[in-house]
């Protein structure tokens, strides 16, 4: 193969892949997971009738975020000559363990190596969060009935006791017995 067919190659699979990186916004997920937009909760049960669920009401805040950079992740398989080199050889001798550097040939193979190209670097960019102004509430529709009095019992008057009953006390004189 020659070298021009060689890059004509490596250039049609990058380029998609590229475009692919560039032309969706890497911030949507990222904005989403980092700033969530609050969603208003399913509101309360209502307290009884006429009343009514106000929901939480927003403001849009724009405000600077880290727009981290974009990696695009490509992995290769490449074709690694005949060369030499140390390696680290492990063997039993004499019933011990020996670890010994040896000068050897690797032979010729293939290799997939992983590398990561920057599709765009870090930046910080302007964007919307939501903040919360007034939280949802409920609140009472129609004519405000006046609160109901709670029945509170009224003192009795005094009165006078029958005579003969009136309350014993060791002041007052022992009444007489009657024969």
């Amino acid at each position: 193969m020659s070298g021009k067919t060689i890059f004509v190659a490596l250039i049609a699979i990058l380029v998609p892949a590229v475009s692919f990186a560039q032309g969706r916004p890497p911030t949507t997920s990222l904005r989403s997971a980092m700033f969530p937009n609050p969603r208003p909760p399913h509101p309360p049960f209502p307290p009884g009738d006429g009343w009514i669920w106000i929901p939480p009401t927003y403001r849009t805040v724009y405000e600077r975020i880290w727009q981290p950079p974009t990696y695009q992740t490509v992995t290769e398989t490449l074709w690694i000559t005949d060369q030499y080199g140390w390696r680290t050889i492990c063997t039993w001798e004499g019933g011990q363990y020996v670890q010994r550097q040896e000068w050897v040939l690797i032979p010729a193979h293939y290799e997939t190596r992983t590398r990561q190209i920057l599709v765009s670097p870090g930046a910080w960019t302007w964007g919307p969060r939501q903040e919360l102004v007034t939280p949802g509430h409920w609140e009472r529709i129609g004519p405000i009935h006046p609160p109901v009095p709670v029945p509170f019992p009224q003192p009795q008057p005094p009165t006078a006791r029958p005579p003969g009953l009136e309350p014993f006390s060791p002041l007052w004189e022992w009444p007489a017995d009657k024969k």
